[in-house]
């Protein structure tokens, strides 16, 4: 189930952003009734279903820094 500014949401993995990039344009893209796509990246997951990965350890998240 999604609500908000999306109607679906696709999960992709690929060996390099390129690979990403090309599976959105010549495959998902061209699908009749895609409008538009939005392209995020999971750069490192904390948790997943509310559980953490790396439970009793340091905060080991990464600086983000103007």
């Amino acid at each position: 189930m999604i609500s908000g500014t999306y109607d679906l949401s696709v999960e992709v993995e690929g060996k390099t952003m390129k690979e990403i990039a090309l599976f959105v344009a010549e495959k998902l893209a061209p699908i009749k009734g895609v409008l538009s796509t939005t392209t995020h990246f999971i750069l490192k997951r904390y948790k997943k279903d509310g559980v953490l990965f790396e439970e009793n350890q340091d905060n080991k998240r990464l600086v983000i820094t103007p």
